[in-house]
């Protein structure tokens, strides 16, 4: 038998681009091996079916995947072990096509099943993911009894149960909002290079209540949906285009990085003013343009002083860059990019630790970056208002600077 024609060395194959990011030949890799171990009549075949499914699922084919599970499951012999398989995989692909209570159910199943076979290992992966769902089904605070429930019929000592302790006590301490809250996935970046670059992304996670600390949070669809809406980005060229000018800190408008540029340590607000109206000069720059960068100057001190009173910046500290802004989008652009299938995960990655890299460069703490971070939101949302833009920030802020188990409190700047 040849090495293509073995079954095996396509499922390692198929399992490799699992781990690669690449869904679609994923897919076809399973399909092929599950097309194989039909002809031998292998008990397994249905099982790798459902891994297609699953795989199609990622690839943001749920419908197809729903096709090839229903198909799978049809087709597989009875008994307990096919059976867990096919439930674990089904929990994937019916998440995927945003029908997460019942891939909950799925879930749990999965867990008791395996639990009866003696696989542990995969009773409490399959637990964890129940949870997941759970909460993503109902809601933190509804997810409380569901998940106490989870975690008695899980071993205390197992590390299904430990991350399922750690849901469910996120959820306990949940406040009555599903914005501007930290969470943390389990399963997620928690040390090293990766975290702390997905941590620059955190204001966005906290405010829109999602995981800072996983590129992969959300469905396909909603992530296509959002960067048309808010982007305009409807391609793979079009997200790119968006990365490059984000980790270029070029999405935001240039005057508002010039003029933080022409301030000096200790500068006074009249010598600030005449070093922005010098430089306007020397390059021929519009009186009405050098008005407006002039008032620009002030507008900053405005939200500099508001930013003191708040806790965002030290006694006297100034913002020194705004380009923090730009960074801290770029890692949820990632993340957006691969839910809608615009890019795979290395280079998902890849965008995320170019952000974290630049915002170490430019920053000396976690806390100059919130500020900068939140200086350009406001400059482009906010326009002196200390509106709702605003307010929502300094909680953001607040919730990763105070929390402790935010990552700016448990990982070192840089």
């Amino acid at each position: 038998m040849t090495m293509e024609a073995d079954p095996g060395a396509m499922l390692d194959r198929a399992r490799k681009y699992e781990r690669q990011g690449r869904p679609e030949e994923a897919a076809a890799a399973f399909a092929e091996a599950a097309g194989r171990l039909e002809a031998r009549g292998d008990r397994a075949a249905a099982g790798v079916r459902a891994r297609q499914a699953r795989a199609l699922a990622a690839a943001g084919r749920a419908e197809e995947a729903l096709g090839v599970l229903a198909a799978a499951e049809q087709a597989a012999p009875d008994g307990a072990d096919v059976r867990a398989v096919l439930d674990g995989h089904a929990a994937h692909v019916l998440a995927a096509a945003g029908r997460a209570g019942e891939a909950a159910r799925r879930a749990w199943a999965a867990m008791t099943a395996f639990r009866s076979l003696g696989d542990d290992r995969r009773a409490d992966v399959a637990g964890a993911h129940a949870a997941r769902l759970i909460v993503e089904d109902t809601g933190p605070r509804a997810a409380v009894d569901p998940l106490r429930d989870l975690l008695g019929r899980m071993p205390p000592d197992g590390e299904g149960h430990r991350r399922v302790a750690r849901l469910l006590a996120d959820a306990e301490r949940r406040p009555d909002r599903d914005f501007d809250v930290l969470v943390t996935d389990p399963d997620g970046a928690g040390w090293g290079a990766l975290a702390a670059a997905l941590a620059v992304g955190a204001h966005l996670a906290v405010g829109n209540g999602v995981a800072w600390n996983t590129l992969g949070d959300r469905g396909a669809r909603d992530d296509r949906a959002l960067l048309e809406r808010d982007w305009g980005v409807t391609d793979a060229a079009g997200w790119r285009e968006q990365v490059r000018a984000l980790l270029d800190a070029e999405n935001s408008d240039p005057a508002v990085q010039m003029v933080l540029d022409r301030r000096e340590p200790g500068m006074r607000p009249a010598s600030w003013r005449a070093a922005i109206a010098g430089w306007c000069a020397e390059r021929n720059v519009s009186e009405e343009t050098t008005r407006r960068v002039i008032e620009l100057s002030g507008l900053i001190l405005r939200y500099e002083e508001r930013f003191r009173a708040d806790g965002l910046l030290g006694p006297d500290e100034p913002v020194r860059s705004v380009y923090g802004y730009d960074f801290g989008r770029a890692v949820n652009m990632a993340r957006w990019g691969l839910g809608a299938g615009y890019c795979d995960a290395d280079e998902a990655e890849k965008c995320v630790m170019t952000a974290g890299q630049r915002a170490h460069r430019v920053y000396g703490s976690w806390e100059s970056f919130s500020a900068g971070y939140v200086l350009g939101r406001m400059l482009r949302f906010d326009e002196g208002e200390f509106g709702q833009w605003y307010a929502r920030s300094v909680v953001g802020h607040r919730v990763l600077a105070e929390d402790p188990a935010s990552p700016w409190r448990r990982m070192a700047w840089g």
